[in-house]
């Protein structure tokens, strides 16, 4: 399955990005997505390109859908499926009996992060800081037993409803359900009919996306070049959001069981990085025309 994603066509560059050809930003909950966007905002603005993004422009960071907005740029929390939006535009040309949908010109962004890196960042910043978890024990994620550490990430939710476990299935495969994105770490990354569907659904979504990859900063000549309108918002990496919480040191053990909550994540985290490395080798050289 990896090795069929990372054989995929490479999506199409937008070199023109306007609202019947608009870029999705699909931001990854603690991946330094709330940098990128604010990046990406900057860049639109320097364009004169429309956005419609989270926190910004008086548009809510609590908002998961892009409604009827007509704008070229989108990014925010949202789930796969919210470029449906776009084909209430659709066009019927009789004298072709064909569609104009600019849902099929608008092209993805997403950004990924360490799984393991990403969950401790969730479980400090989402649940001990937002969730004012005051108690000594639980504030400190390595004083946690496995069971314990298993059933916080499985029932803890954020001050917006949402979990920490499988963003990348969320946001990628449109699993909404916080219940059934805690089902896929269950079982071991390569069981469950369940996690082959996920996985096989999230795969398929990512081989018609650029993938950023916040431990490989070479990941962001390929949306300098695939989207070269945007490009002064890729020259470097976001910062990381490490919020207030005092972090303790994580332990061997607690590693460990972030690193069974995390195995299906890890799964796409590694293809993506895979990814990455195909899609650079793709690059024209220093000199020559793009393709």
């Amino acid at each position: 399955m990896v090795e069929a994603f990372l054989a995929s066509p490479l999506p199409p560059r937008n070199l023109n990005l306007s609202e019947d050809a608009p870029l999705f930003f699909f931001h990854q909950r603690k991946t330094a997505g709330s940098s990128m966007r604010k990046a990406i905002v900057e860049a639109a603005k320097a364009a004169n390109l429309s956005y419609f993004v989270s926190c910004h422009n008086f548009v809510p960071c609590d908002l998961y859908h892009v409604g009827t907005n007509v704008s070229a740029i989108y990014a925010g929390h949202f789930v796969w499926g919210e470029q449906r939006e776009l084909s209430r535009r659709s066009v019927f040309d009789p004298a072709t009996g064909t569609w104009h949908n600019p849902r099929h010109n608008a092209s993805c962004l997403t950004m990924f992060r360490d799984p393991v890196s990403r969950l401790e960042s969730c479980y400090y910043f989402r649940f001990v800081q937002e969730r004012a978890i005051r108690d000594g024990h639980f504030s400190c994620l390595s004083n946690l037993k496995a069971r314990e550490m298993r059933s916080m990430f499985a029932q803890g939710r954020t001050l917006y409803g949402r979990g920490c476990l499988n963003e990348p299935f969320r946001i990628l495969a449109g699993l909404t359900d916080e219940l059934d994105l805690a089902s896929l770490s269950d079982s071991p990354a390569t069981e469950g009919s369940a996690l082959v569907s996920a996985l096989a659904l999230t795969l398929r979504h990512l081989s018609g996306c650029v993938p950023l990859v916040l431990e490989d900063p070479r990941s962001m000549r390929l949306a300098q070049h695939w989207f070269p309108q945007l490009a002064s918002a890729f020259q470097q990496l976001g910062q990381r959001n490490k919020g207030l919480a005092r972090r303790c040191p994580l332990t061997p053990r607690a590693q460990a069981v972030l690193q069974e909550l995390a195995a299906a994540e890890q799964v796409v985290y590694d293809a993506a990085r895979r990814r990455v490395d195909v899609m650079l080798a793709a690059l024209p050289t220093e000199g020559a025309e793009p393709a």
